[in-house]
């Protein structure tokens, strides 16, 4: 690795968003896992790039955030047109979300990444919407890094399509699509569109989930549960790791924001529960502010180790 490539890469889609809460209305404003991701690894010190696509239509002051934050863009591909994927983000009054696609762009292929993010030591696969095929996941898996992945993105709940009855109870394409990578996570409500009611009854339903995908090979797996924290699976078990306190304002791209914040950790300490821990801190800043990707939302690294540590 050189001091060109950044420690995590990021690949799925950029979105242009709207988001409509019961009472009001916001947008456009910067979106995706993607986005998230990398906004918070480079505000908590860490070297991030991202690979997506977007078209003409994007406009420049959504992606402002990214450039501010020292994101690399090396990997962004702009394309002629109407190519940027929009979404509509939904919620009702209970807090359940709704995602609409009305745009989306083509997908990521393996020539989109820039030769100098090929050595980065963890590349994440965080989709809006099965962004990323899985012929381009396996040319991802030859290269020397870590291979994380975020399940809601394909089939979970930012996905427009999700497994029937009998893919749930036989989830033979989910199990194998996990064996691809090292590091997977999933939301409570991704478990439940991926595998059925039964598999999110409880907290025991939760740890065989767990404990078969960690069978499928990855190093370590969680699920989040969000203001319960996280159940998280390695080698050495499973154990729940609990959210920290404080107050919520907006939840939206909370879980991605969780997960960027454990790979960095996880990468530069090699302990997952200190990773889960201080993602949990860096989270609880997060969504004490509202209106999308947007720099504001974000902690620096030393008002999250002191949370993460008291």
């Amino acid at each position: 690795m050189t001091g060109d490539t950044p420690e995590i890469v990021f690949t799925g889609h950029l979105v242009h968003e709207m988001i409509h809460f019961p009472e009001r209305e916001l947008g456009p404003v910067l979106g995706s896992p993607v986005a998230y991701g990398s906004l918070m690894a480079s505000c908590l010190g860490g070297r991030a790039g991202l690979v997506s696509i977007v078209g003409t239509d994007m406009p420049q002051a959504l992606l402002q955030p990214l450039r501010r934050a020292c994101v690399d863009l090396a990997g962004l591909q702009v394309l002629a047109g109407n190519h940027t994927t929009r979404s509509q983000l939904i919620y009702d009054e209970s807090g359940h979300k709704q995602i609409r696609y009305p745009q989306q762009a083509p997908p990521v292929l393996p020539d989109h990444v820039p030769p100098q993010f090929r050595d980065a030591p963890v590349f994440a696969v965080v989709t809006m919407d099965r962004d990323v095929p899985l012929s381009t996941i396996q040319r991802l898996r030859h290269l020397p890094g870590m291979l994380a992945v975020d399940l809601g993105g394909y089939g979970g709940a930012h996905s427009r399509e999700h497994p029937d009855a009998a893919a749930q109870r036989e989830p033979r394409a989910l199990l194998e699509l996990i064996g691809c990578f090292d590091i997977v996570r999933a939301s409570v409500e991704d478990c439940a569109l991926l595998l059925g009611p039964a598999a999110v009854a409880d907290d025991a339903a939760l740890r065989v989930t767990l404990a078969a995908w960690l069978a499928q090979g990855p190093a370590v797996a969680m699920i989040t549960l969000g203001e319960r924290g996280c159940l998280l699976g390695t080698a050495g078990g499973i154990r729940q790791i609990p959210a920290q306190a404080g107050p919520v304002v907006d939840t939206t791209g909370a879980g991605d924001a969780f997960f960027s914040a454990f790979l960095l950790h996880y990468l530069r300490n090699d302990d997952a529960a200190a990773a889960a821990r201080f993602a949990s801190a860096a989270v609880m800043h997060m969504i004490g502010r509202s209106g999308g990707a947007h720099l504001a939302r974000f902690p620096q690294l030393a008002d999250v180790a002191m949370q993460a540590d008291s």
